[in-house]
């Protein structure tokens, strides 16, 4: 009975970026344990300007990240299977939507905010 409850959960770590010491992308909760089957909804704010696009990525332990999704309008929504993501550019928010949970959704998702480069970056 131990091994069927320890595989009832997926556990899902969220990452902050520090740009020059200031925090620049903010990910909530920063861990969450959700049943298998359930879904949940992760949350980037970031203080990035210009924006270019956000990014959501996926990054199973020992492995490199894997895209989930670019945003890049202003107000935008996207779906990829049981993941999606909506971005609100004018608040500076974006969320990752998961539905109906599996085991092989513990991982690392990481909110990436890009912005156009310039001479002094």
């Amino acid at each position: 009975m131990g091994k069927h409850l320890s595989a009832c959960w997926v556990l899902l770590w969220l990452h902050h970026q520090w740009v020059a010491g200031k925090t620049q992308v903010e990910q909530s909760p920063q861990s969450l344990v959700v049943h298998q089957g359930e879904s949940c909804v992760l949350q980037c704010n970031y203080t990035v300007t210009p924006f270019n696009n956000l990014r959501w990525y996926k990054q199973d332990r020992g492995r490199a990240p894997v895209s989930l999704t670019v945003l890049k309008n202003k107000e935008e929504k996207t779906s990829r299977g049981r993941y999606s993501a909506t971005l609100d550019a004018d608040a500076k928010h974006s969320t990752l939507h998961i539905t109906a949970s599996l085991l092989d959704d513990a991982a690392t998702y990481i909110c990436v905010v890009a912005a156009p480069c310039s001479p002094e970056t």
